[in-house]
């Protein structure tokens, strides 16, 4: 699958698809980490959680650089989107 710039209809990316089997691994897999991350107290997942948070902020540039290809946007707006919703 290739995911296409709206504006100018070149390729950013090409990603794999996946079939049943793909998804029923993930669906399999998910279920074993939540009984995982349910057993951990609050406290631990909340710092993971913030640290996935700073892990993202810390890629904000790129990130927005590659959503505003995506959506065809100015990276401003995408700017104040992604500040608005992380």
């Amino acid at each position: 699958m290739a995911s296409v710039c709206p504006a100018n209809g070149r390729i950013i990316a090409k990603v794999r698809t996946g079939n049943s089997s793909d998804y029923n691994r993930c669906v399999e897999a998910a279920q074993q980490a939540w009984h995982l991350w349910a057993d951990l107290p609050a406290p631990r997942r909340g710092e993971i959680v913030r640290q996935i948070g700073d892990a993202l902020r810390s890629k904000l540039e790129p990130l927005g650089k590659l959503v505003s290809l995506e959506m065809g946007k100015l990276n401003f707006y995408l700017y104040v989107y992604i500040h608005l919703t992380w």
